[in-house]
């Protein structure tokens, strides 16, 4: 990893939030609290490295807080298994704090502002460092969970409060630690009225969110397709493989869901559109195939020409991303049963793939930003595996891996040579039912170029090289992977256009009063936690809302006097 030296943006801080040698803080909480705030604003996370204590009294007399990802960390856990990523970057940044007998307090001694790496503002409020519930939200999710309401929806309620999941500073799996350790329309036509609003405000807010809707001769609802201005983006890095899926019929008119699901750059699945179906008649798949492609703008045509190769048996050797036919629309079916259900009208269904939107969003910034802090150490001491480890995102270098653990069970078996190409024949050693069976594979292996081609087609299918191939390589003492085996799909260093595009969120469903409500609890909330370490601070904000209720009853009682007066006088008149 290419190391650089970078100051963080200061463009949001005052000058006195920002460390400089000599700054001085009656307690060390302060220093360390002073630090934390400001790495939060300039986007990194930190950690105390150091704290030397007083040989007599026991006491802290000095203590170093660094960047955390200030120097490699080795794990006894094997690499294999570790799920935690290791910071890898060396970064200098720190502050080193001493208390000053003299004065009695504690001064900055040492201050480095300068990092080796990006402090990314989009990835920094994903660190688990400064994920964190507030009180409000601690409130909110324990009534909802007295009430027994699942806490994938809870998590929905809050992120639609903020505006989004992206701005809870929380994740869901928060959400649930947090409860484990301390809680245990009816007309077809108004719907679809309904859905048509949804759609429209989605429109506003984004222009290049995409809907059409099929009328049928009597200007009743048909078909609709919709894809997300964020979809449409991604569609240029993860439409090389699509899969569609028309089996889910979780809403209250039983119409069919098309789903069109392509694969991430994390292994993971990803929404490019969807459409509600009329009926399953063959004119309204060819509308929707359609419309969907005139969203995209480009589609592989050839594909009913060669439906024969649609058996997954002919097209082994064709790049699919581990796709099966069933295995992404059966992950998805789990996945929208935790959002839809039998009696889900449409305009609800159309909100609740919102949240599947967002919450797909969400996924992808959560595994950009482990990427971003660091990598799982390497299972070998292969280059070649140390290369994967710095191009490749974590989930898809974790399959890298089995395939590098997996080549111990490989050996040569013959070699049969013409020249500069070369047929090996590799046995690898499989344990099926406590027995030990060895299956061949030929591997071809042009010595000039590098290229090769294994018959059990893992690359060409997956994109991951196989242990054979990997076996071969090594026997033949390439120690750099070929640039057209290392996949710029699978690379974490590409900045991909669609991150850049937030998901249209429906900021109207609720009416202004309820809007305002929901910003009035939400201050109210936060004042109060600050005022709850103290029994004698606690009474100020109470003194402080009853001045205000004061007030409010006496605004109310003016305005009504003036209403009162307005009306005796045109009674009078």
């Amino acid at each position: 990893m290419e190391l650089i030296d970078e100051l963080p943006d200061h463009g949001c801080l005052q000058e006195d939030e920002i460390p400089r040698v000599g700054m001085r803080f009656a307690q060390l909480q302060m220093a360390h609290d002073f630090y934390v705030t400001y790495a939060k604003k300039a986007r990194f996370a930190t950690k105390i490295r150091t704290t030397t204590f007083d040989k007599i009294t026991k006491a802290p007399i000095n203590q170093a807080i660094h960047c955390n990802r200030d120097v490699i960390r080795e794990s006894r856990v094997k690499a294999p298994t570790q799920k935690n990523t290791i910071s890898a970057t060396g970064c200098k940044a720190r502050i080193y704090v001493k208390f000053d007998k003299d004065v009695q307090d504690w001064v900055l001694l040492k201050v480095d502002l300068m990092h080796s790496h990006p402090c990314s503002p989009k990835k920094a409020v994903h660190y688990h460092e400064y994920r964190q519930l507030t009180m409000h939200m601690k409130c909110v999710i324990e009534d909802n969970d007295e009430v027994g309401i699942r806490p994938n929806k809870i998590f929905l309620a809050l992120s639609n409060e903020v505006g989004g999941p992206s701005n809870l500073g929380f994740s869901e799996k928060d959400l649930r630690n947090y409860i484990t350790a301390r809680l245990r329309n009816n007309n077809v036509n108004a719907d679809v009225r309904e859905m048509m609003s949804y759609f429209r405000r989605m429109k506003d807010i984004n222009p290049d969110f995409f809907y059409t809707v099929e009328l049928d001769d009597e200007c009743k609802f048909k078909s609709a397709v919709w894809v997300d201005a964020r979809c449409r983006a991604s569609y240029e890095y993860y439409g090389d493989v699509v899969s569609v899926d028309s089996t889910y019929r979780r809403n209250r008119h039983g119409l069919p869901f098309v789903s069109f699901v392509g694969v991430n750059h994390h292994g993971r699945s990803t929404l490019l559109g969807c459409a509600l179906l009329g009926n399953e008649e063959i004119a309204s798949y060819e509308w929707v195939f359609s419309q969907w492609v005139k969203c995209m703008g480009t589609a592989p045509q050839y594909l009913y020409d060669d439906r024969r190769m649609w058996i997954p048996i002919y097209f082994k050797g064709e790049f699919w991303s581990a796709m099966r036919s069933t295995q992404r629309s059966e992950s998805m079916h789990a996945f929208y049963g935790g959002y839809l259900h039998s009696k889900t009208s449409l305009v609800q269904f159309v909100h609740e793939y919102d949240n599947v939107l967002g919450f797909k969003e969400q996924r992808e910034l959560e595994d950009d930003a482990a990427d971003s802090k660091g990598v799982i150490p390497c299972a070998t001491t292969s280059p070649m595996e140390k290369q994967f480890q710095q191009e490749y995102t974590t989930s898809i270098f974790r399959d890298v891996q089995i395939e590098f653990v997996k080549k111990a069970n490989c050996r040569v078996s013959t070699v049969d040579k013409q020249g500069s190409l070369v047929c090996v024949t590799m046995e690898e050693e499989k344990l099926v039912n406590d027995t030990i069976l060895c299956v061949s594979y030929d591997v071809h292996f042009d010595h000039s170029t590098q290229e090769l081609r294994c018959e059990c087609n893992l690359f060409e299918s997956s994109g991951v090289l196989c242990c054979h191939c990997l076996e071969v390589f090594h026997s033949y003492k390439v120690y750099k992977v070929p640039s057209c085996y290392v996949l710029p799909r699978w690379s974490k260093k590409i900045k991909r256009k669609h991150t850049y595009v937030k998901s249209s969120h429906d900021i109207s469903r609720s009416d202004e009063s309820h809007v305002a409500f929901k910003g009035l609890c939400a201050h109210f909330y936060s004042v109060a936690q600050e005022f709850v370490g103290d029994d004698e601070e606690t009474t100020l904000p109470h003194v402080a809302l009853e001045e205000t209720m004061a007030k409010l009853a006496a605004h109310h009682a003016k305005k009504r006097s003036e209403s009162v007066s307005k009306t005796q006088t045109n009674i009078g008149s």
